[in-house]
């Protein structure tokens, strides 16, 4: 049987990612997810067929916004999704306040909305990902944008501790 519909996609990746995204993640797309995969310059070339190709993209990204390849392989879970929110809309001081309120004092922050939430969150450039269910997600995000917002940290923690519960 030949294929009917197939469909090419490109993700580009920071230079400082590229390394991550080797030949040994294309190979492991092929495994699992069929997708063929090759790197040219900072981007992952990415061929396959509807929720296979969306799912290595998926993987692509994670990996350009700093997870391991471990992580991103998570997205593997149909349950499991990727999201990014973007912090570009500020300014730099800003953004740079943001991203040190959302890691905490030797990564105690990041550390307690990953335990509370069972959600993976990276800090990357000017976004800040996360990787979970649904729900997950959902109270990830909450924590996350509760901070942006400027909410003081033990009122973030008090929220995780509720969700944890």
């Amino acid at each position: 049987m030949e294929k009917v519909f197939s469909m090419k996609d490109v993700v580009l990746l920071p230079k400082d990612r590229r390394g991550v995204m080797n030949k040994e993640v294309c190979d492991t797309l092929k495994e699992k997810l069929n997708v063929e995969c090759a790197m040219k310059d900072n981007a992952a070339e990415l061929d396959g067929e509807g929720l296979e190709l969306m799912t290595a993209k998926n993987i692509a990204k994670a990996i350009g916004r700093g997870f391991s390849p471990v992580h991103a392989y998570r997205l593997l879970d149909e349950d499991v999704q990727l999201e990014i929110i973007d912090l570009a809309r500020f300014n730099d001081a800003r953004i740079s306040a943001v991203k040190s309120r959302t890691i905490g004092t030797d990564g105690k922050t990041r550390n307690l909305i990953e335990e509370c939430t069972g959600a993976l969150v990276s800090v990357y450039g000017k976004t800040i990902s996360m990787i979970g269910n649904p729900e997950e997600l959902k109270n990830a995000s909450k924590a996350i944008e509760m901070l942006i917002n400027g909410s003081e940290h033990k009122t973030v923690y008090r929220f995780l501790e509720q969700v944890r519960k």
